[in-house]
């Protein structure tokens, strides 16, 4: 939403904006000459010609009810998005359960510098650049495709990515099938897609029109379009070989962490290969890259020495690849600190959850971040606490950010890595234990 309010503003419109709360965002916006404000005004929604709201708002809510019940006109975030996209010549859209922040950055950080005229709509701050939207032009635009309550199908992109497809957000699909429809009906969408290998078997996409001139798969496997092979690790950083068809076309060296950048970065070279970029450019920005804020950033170290890691992981997927990371960088103890994000995402996903944290050596779980829901919806962290310690799992539940701060200042030592994991508000904690 922020992103697509400083698009707005660009565009020369008079842009204002609420939240429920203040934020660093809601702060950069007001430095970009936006009326960002916290609560409900109804005299600044009056002056308004168009209310642009995100899903996660409710139909309750006061600004919205007002805009309606005067007639002022209103549109949802994901229409709002596909109109601006189609003010471009073309639209690259990266959609996938995990991944497309990073992916999606990466990609604005290498158009950037080859460069081309975008504009890139992301859902994180990127490091260095410290904004989420980036405007040299108008030829592409570049974005996310989020697939909670369906948004990704307002697009119809030029070129599509699924980074992958792990069913995730009970409250808009009630089953693995009907998100894994949602994904296909994108794909069917794009003009072109490039499509992560599992991700193209679990989705049926060789019964696709056209499957095989339309869509590229990417992995590591034998049978895919794009490859990584003769992949090297440095204390959690890789280096790998890029493969098409067959041909080695150039070698990266991640800045980022973890084995799953090495597939957001292959989906990245994917695309620029896709829209006839030189390989060896786009190889070289891939391997400048230093990330997004809140995905395994290290944020400073305990008093007693032990390093503290910030990551948005709040998928069981995306919390095993985050700690598989961490064991790679250190033989220290892991202390893991979770907050669960969403009660209907923790019932729904409560035995991947169980096994998601097994190489850690110590688990706190914090109270559920509801975000847009209430408790009656699913279950809560003390509930996934007791769950993982019916299964033998370790976990202690702790119903603060205070309590968990002092726990760990006491128990981490030197040599150990602390790791927050959480979409909410946890990375506050980060900060509380490296103050």
């Amino acid at each position: 939403m922020s992103a697509l309010a400083m698009l707005a503003s660009e565009s020369g419109v008079w842009v204002s904006g609420s939240d429920r709360s203040d934020s660093e965002i809601l702060r950069k916006l007001k430095d970009y000459g936006i009326n960002a404000y916290v609560g409900s005004n109804n005299s600044i929604v009056a002056k308004s010609e168009l209310v642009v709201y995100s899903s996660a708002i409710s139909d309750g809510d006061a600004e919205l009810k007002f805009a309606r019940n005067n007639k002022i006109r209103c549109m949802e975030r994901k229409a709002f998005l596909a109109l601006a996209a189609s003010q471009c010549k073309s639209t690259i859209a990266i959609a996938g359960s995990h991944g497309k922040t990073t992916a999606t950055a990466m990609l604005c950080h290498v158009a950037e510098r080859i460069p081309l005229a975008f504009k890139g709509h992301i859902g994180g701050l990127i490091h260095g650049a410290g904004s989420n939207y980036i405007d040299t032009g108008s030829d592409y635009f570049i974005t996310e495709a989020c697939e909670y309550q369906r948004s990704f199908l307002a697009l119809s992109p030029d070129i599509g990515v699924v980074l992958n497809s792990d069913y995730d957000h009970p409250d808009t699909y009630p089953d693995e099938q009907s998100m894994y429809d949602a994904f296909r009906q994108f794909v069917e969408q794009s003009r072109v897609a490039v499509v992560e290998e599992e991700s193209y078997r679990r989705l049926e996409l060789s019964k696709v029109a056209d499957a095989r001139d339309k869509i590229y798969t990417f992995g590591f496997g034998d049978m895919c379009d794009f490859r990584a092979v003769n992949l090297t690790q440095q204390d959690g950083k890789f280096t790998f070989d890029v493969f098409y068809e067959g041909g080695k076309l150039h070698n990266i060296a991640l800045s980022l962490y973890g084995k799953h950048n090495v597939l957001n970065a292959l989906a990245v070279f994917a695309a620029g290969y896709l829209l006839w970029l030189e390989v060896k450019e786009v190889a070289r920005y891939i391997e400048t890259f230093e990330g997004v804020e809140r995905r395994f950033c290290e944020c400073g170290k305990t008093e007693s020495g032990a390093k503290v890691i910030v990551d948005y992981a709040h998928h069981p997927n995306e919390i095993s690849a985050t700690i598989d990371t961490v064991r790679l960088m250190t033989k220290g103890r892991i202390i893991v600190v979770f907050e669960p994000h969403t009660y209907s995402r923790t019932k729904a996903l409560l035995k991947e959850f169980g096994e998601c944290f097994y190489w850690a050596d110590e688990l706190i779980i914090l109270p559920t971040y509801s975000a847009r829901e209430g408790s009656e919806m699913g279950l809560d962290g003390s509930a996934l606490s007791s769950y993982i310690n019916s299964k033998g799992g370790g976990a202690v539940y702790m119903d603060d950010y205070r309590k968990a701060c002092e726990y760990i200042q006491y128990d981490a030592k030197e040599k150990d890595v602390v790791l927050v994991l959480g979409a909410g508000s946890v990375n506050t904690l980060g900060a509380m234990l490296t103050q």
